[in-house]
């Protein structure tokens, strides 16, 4: 869709809007889902394109569809909208059969009536549940320096880029991608007792990463003079595995489920 208005909007702006986060707009945006021009200072201004394709890729979202699926320009805009209707009429025509039951259990109250099992049970169907939805899960790992383990994670052990966040010519914030998940590298905070194992001198938590060829994996990484702390071993818990330490004591195993292992 080509909009005639010329009106732009900044990042907050359109967070405050939608109710995304700006993290969730610069990750659409990693993704490649989203490509907002810059201004000259750098910041990113967004055009009716490019809230075009949010809607696009949020509607998607909505409808069902992974993430990784999400292409917006699979649908045109009509069609999508015309999903969307569709979908709000579902929802309307749901809410209203759930409104009928609750009015019927009103009624038989007001005429003195205790309402029965089957009518209560219909009413807990049209409550949502309490429990929270599990979405995504997010790895944090603390560093002195997130540039240079930024650096590490992606060059060395060939973690896939994420962005970085700098207050100055400091990186406060960064983020590393392997496989689904994603890997927040955090500031050192010690009012929050979050610090490197550069300050604890321990390591309190580690991670393991599934790849296609362990062996390889471990040359590479190797070859690159980083701190391997055994090299590849079958495990009795079914995989073949090794592990690293990162600059700053973090360990990262890396591992090959045994029956997926191909051997010479």
């Amino acid at each position: 869709m080509n909009s005639s208005d010329s009106t732009t909007w900044g990042i907050g702006d359109v967070a405050r809007r939608t109710g995304l986060t700006e993290r969730t707009l610069r990750y659409y945006e990693e993704l490649g889902l989203l490509a907002p021009d810059r201004d000259g200072g750098g910041r990113r201004r967004y055009d009716g394109g490019d809230l075009d394709r949010l809607y696009r890729i949020r509607l998607l979202r909505e409808l069902g569809t992974p993430l990784a699926d999400v292409d917006p320009e699979v649908m045109d805009l009509q069609h999508l909208t015309r999903q969307h209707l569709a979908d709000l009429d579902h929802r309307m025509a749901e809410l209203a059969r759930v409104r009928e039951r609750v009015r019927a259990v009103e009624d038989r109250l007001l005429q003195g009536s205790r309402p029965n099992d089957d009518a209560l049970l219909d009413l807990l169907s049209g409550l949502s549940t309490d429990e929270p939805a599990v979405t995504r899960r997010t790895t944090l790992l603390v560093y002195r320096d997130i540039a240079a383990a930024h650096s590490f994670l992606v060059d060395v052990l060939g973690l896939a880029p994420g962005p970085i966040e700098y207050d100055g010519e400091r990186a406060v914030h960064g983020e590393v991608h392997a496989g689904d998940g994603v890997v927040w590298l955090h500031r050192e905070a010690p009012e929050h007792r979050m610090v490197s194992p550069l300050t604890t001198g321990a390591v309190t938590a580690s991670l393991a990463i599934l790849v296609d060829d362990v062996d390889a994996h471990h040359s590479r990484v190797a070859a690159s003079g980083a701190a391997i702390d055994y090299a590849p071993t079958d495990m009795p818990y079914g995989v073949r595995e090794y592990s690293v330490r990162d600059p700053e004591g973090h360990l990262w195993s890396f591992q090959t489920a045994l029956a997926d292992t191909v051997r010479s």
